[in-house]
């Protein structure tokens, strides 16, 4: 081949739309692209302008789209600047092609390319559980058609993977087997070294010796941050060990601001920067989250030797294997969660501990080199099983 490879990846959202997929998917085209690839992302344009952009060596596609539910469901958009980015992906000469999800209109159409082109796909599972609106008659009908969308994709053969062991098992409910696990992950030196200034000790009036928590992510409901709030405030009034500092927005940030006080801090939304400093000065992160694929944020802490308290989702078992690495909560009721973080502010030596364990074991795992290598070598399996075929 005399020219450099080329991979393609689909995914429905792209920066700078803020979230899981996002950065997984932003973070494996820089690495892919520092080992020498040529990488073209094909994403729905749910914020800012469509069409074609360079961006640190990437290549990047963005479909006009209705970004339906606040963007989440992107639905793709007819009309000649659509066919004119297809013709234009047409004509690329693509080797190797991954999707990540399964469920949007926008990963069948990656899946229906592929086939096109004569390649082999690899998809990538991020969730483990169903998506959820916190409306039930909305969620029943949006499993039918996240159940729907995932049949029809299955007719084109592709090779499915997850971003954890929890997200594989996930796909065992669609009647998938997982080819394995392109894990999430994280240049954890370089993500601690971009930690700004900003003191949020000092900016939340944290009182000294307390426990500084730290949550992240979107303020939904599968998230538990609504729990976490209510835990904070139960122990309001008692001995002050604790504060929690949430990072995000979302549909549950005006239930929360009528939450806030001593112990339960909104922070909004916060760049990297902030975020790597928030994680470092923060003592644990809660992460009591119902659903998760592999949490960026529990890699960002683990980066910045911050063990995490959360529920047994995505990546949870894999980061914290043991009590020596941090602390799984049975469930993510208020007093089940308040308990846990008591426990950590009462043991803060068991905590450094967690801390130091956890920082090495993301350091020696979950590099984005190592998950690009992998990726690469599905995809050459793919296509090897294709010719097979």
């Amino acid at each position: 081949m005399d020219r450099e490879p080329c991979i393609c990846l689909f995914s429905a959202l792209y920066q700078p739309s803020l979230g899981g997929v996002e950065t997984y998917t932003a973070s494996l085209a820089g690495a892919l692209h520092r080992r020498g690839l040529r990488v073209i992302v094909v994403a729905q344009g749910t914020v800012g302008p469509s069409g074609i952009s360079e961006e640190d060596g990437i290549e990047v596609v963005r479909l006009p789209c209705h970004p339906l539910l606040g963007g989440r469901w992107p639905l793709p958009r007819g009309g000649a600047e659509t066919r004119k980015l297809w013709a234009w992906l047409e004509e690329q000469p693509i080797d190797y092609l991954t999707v990540n999800t399964r469920f949007y209109p926008h990963s069948i159409a990656g899946l229906a390319f592929a086939q096109r082109k004569g390649l082999a796909a690899v998809v990538v599972e991020h969730g483990s559980a169903h998506l959820t609106l916190g409306n039930a008659p909305m969620d029943a009908a949006v499993q039918l058609i996240e159940h729907a969308l995932t049949s029809y994709g299955k007719q084109f053969r592709p090779r499915y993977y997850a971003v954890s062991r929890k997200a594989s098992a996930w796909l065992e409910h669609f009647g998938i087997a997982s080819c394995g696990e392109l894990s999430n992950s994280i240049d954890a030196d370089t993500y601690c070294k971009q930690a700004s200034g900003r003191d949020f000790r000092k900016e939340f009036n944290v009182p000294d010796g307390a426990l500084l928590v730290a949550f992240a992510g979107r303020l939904v409901k599968e998230k538990g941050v609504l729990q976490l709030a209510q835990a904070a405030n139960a122990e309001r009034g008692e001995r002050h060990l604790l504060a929690v500092v949430a990072a995000g927005a979302g549909p549950l940030e005006a239930n929360l601001k009528a939450l806030e006080g001593p112990t339960f801090h909104l922070a909004g939304r916060l760049d990297g920067a902030d975020m790597s400093a928030l994680l470092t000065q923060a003592d644990a992160l809660c992460l009591p989250s119902r659903s998760e694929g592999f949490s960026t944020a529990l890699l960002e802490a683990a980066a910045c030797g911050t063990p995490a308290i959360a529920t047994d989702v995505g990546g949870v078992d894999e980061l914290i294997p043991d009590g020596s690495f941090g602390t799984v909560i049975p469930d993510a009721e208020p007093p089940t969660i308040l308990e846990a973080l008591c426990n950590a502010a009462e043991n803060r030596d068991r905590l450094r501990a967690q801390g130091e364990n956890v920082a090495e074991l993301v350091r020696r795992e979950y590099s984005w080199d190592r998950t690009a290598a992998k990726t690469l070598e599905a995809c050459r399996r793919a296509q090897l099983a294709a010719q097979d075929a």
